[in-house]
């Protein structure tokens, strides 16, 4: 990425002024490129989209996506550390609007990716996986553990059989013991990894399980053993993996799995909420 920023700043003069405004809010805000839509970015330049592609087409870049894995690589060899710097910097020069509107953008840009090409057969497929196993466990570490128990807070009132397995000193991988052939695992995975998130689900497959897959990457470590594979982007200003989509992908997986249940889905969800209502688990 530093590489192709000296190539810019030394081009910079001999550009048009539109295509000028736009280099010099890359040169000013690198991640930016990486972390935020290219509307966005063209709207905080004062240009039109069709500007920023050609500037890239200029850098010698087929279009604005590949111009823009050149900073989305180089912003994922960052530490969390780097990124936090960078928001400090931008509310110190900028203030905290221009950090709030990039997440907002940002938010909806991969909210709209993730449902512009969402594969509903993949979808659909899934949820009868789920449906037709034995035994279905929710697989998550680190960061996304708790949406793992999000989903198997609600996906348990419909489908007895989910399971999230309880982290020990070896971690995930002894709840997983009990996983048999027929089984599935649902793993949750994005950049970066957690080892033990990937170690448990490699210990599952080892045992004969099948495996669905919401991540960030095909490329992402164990995407080739998935059955199926769901994507969610999660770029984001933020220092930390933006995780809106995913919960996106949770509402839209357990959504489809209801729709596809029979009787006995209906039944557990009124038994769920039967008993709520009796020990009044609810404030009303």
């Amino acid at each position: 990425m530093q590489e192709l920023l000296e190539i810019l700043f030394k081009i910079t003069p001999t550009l048009t002024p539109k295509l000028k405004s736009a280099a010099k809010v890359i040169l000013d805000n690198p991640n930016l490129v990486a972390t935020t839509s290219m509307r966005a970015l063209a709207r905080r330049a004062g240009v039109t989209p069709p500007t920023m592609i050609r500037l890239a087409t200029t850098l010698g870049f087929e279009n604005y996506d590949s111009f823009k894995q050149v900073f989305q690589a180089s912003i994922n060899k960052q530490n969390f550390e780097d990124r936090a710097n960078w928001l400090q910097f931008t509310s110190a020069t900028d203030g905290i609007a221009p950090i709030v509107q990039e997440i907002a953008e940002s938010g909806l840009d991969n909210m709209r990716q993730f449902f512009q090409e969402l594969d509903l057969d993949a979808v659909s497929k899934a949820a009868d996986i789920i449906l037709g196993a034995p035994n279905v466990y929710v697989v998550a570490a680190g960061g996304v553990h708790w949406l793992a128990s999000y989903l198997n807070y609600v996906g348990k009132m419909a489908i007895p059989q989910m399971r999230l397995p309880r982290t020990s000193g070896n971690g995930l991988v002894e709840g997983l013991i009990p996983v048999s052939k027929g089984d599935v695992i649902l793993v949750m995975a994005y950049h970066p990894y957690a080892r033990h998130g990937i170690e448990a689900s490699e210990f599952a497959l080892s045992r004969g399980a099948r495996m669905i897959y919401l991540t960030d990457s095909r490329a992402a470590p164990l995407a080739s053993e998935a059955e199926v594979l769901i994507l969610q982007k999660t770029e984001s200003p933020q220092f930390f993996p933006s995780m809106i989509s995913v919960m996106a992908a949770i509402e839209t997986l357990v959504s489809v799995i209801v729709a596809r249940s029979g009787d006995n889905a209906i039944r557990s969800i009124a038994d769920y909420s039967e008993i709520r209502k009796k020990s009044d688990f609810y404030i009303t």
